[in-house]
């Protein structure tokens, strides 16, 4: 009996080791990266009309891969400091809701967006730069967005936190300075003009 007893002790010992260690490894592979926030002078639309009329394309699209997967683009000055960063977000539409008379949507109905926020990888490791506060787009959750074409031909967000909403509400309402309170409400008035429902 006392040998079946140190049986199980030392059974039950490698099983809770095992999994503390899994736990470990698996906590390790996804280390938070440092975040920089980046002070920006942005055109902001209070309004849903006013968005709507800055908008070239508005659609309902959800973004396939995590963040850290993404494609991270980032342009130095000679001198080496960050001239420019974003992130190349794809994402799977739904439903376009306004697009330009000359905009063509691939086979199987995705689009690379420019979201402002980046991961750059400098000497002292990598970093995640962010823009105003912006919260990237979180992966297979669906949202409305509010996309500018920019020169290069590819659509960007607009208003920052304020041109993206989540219709399955995983995103939290933090808007930089702006409450919480009026982030809702401004994200109530988007759904009720173009009559979208969330889902829970």
């Amino acid at each position: 009996m006392l040998i079946t007893f140190s049986k199980r002790v030392i059974t039950l010992t490698i099983v809770t080791l095992i999994i503390l260690l899994s736990l470990l490894l698996i906590m390790g592979k996804k280390k938070m990266t440092p975040v920089v926030q980046v002070d920006a002078n942005e055109i902001t639309f209070e309004t849903p009309d006013e968005l709507d009329a800055a908008a070239d394309l508005i659609i309902i699209a959800s973004p396939s891969d995590e963040f850290l997967d993404r494609e991270h683009k980032v342009s130095y000055f000679d001198d080496g400091t960050i001239q420019d960063y974003y992130t190349l977000t794809e994402v799977q539409i739904d439903k376009v809701i306004k697009a330009p008379s000359d905009f063509n949507l691939s086979n199987n109905n995705t689009i690379s967006i420019i979201e402002p926020v980046g991961i750059v990888d400098r000497s002292v490791g990598k970093r995640k730069l962010v823009t105003n506060n912006y919260e990237e787009l979180k992966e297979k959750s669906s949202y409305i967005l509010f996309l500018k074409q920019n020169s290069m031909g590819q659509y960007a967000i607009i208003n920052n936190n304020l041109g993206k909403f989540s219709l399955d509400n995983t995103d939290s309402l933090y808007i930089g300075e702006k409450k919480s309170s009026e982030a809702e409400k401004f994200k109530n008035e988007v759904l009720q003009k173009y009559s979208i429902d969330e889902t829970n």
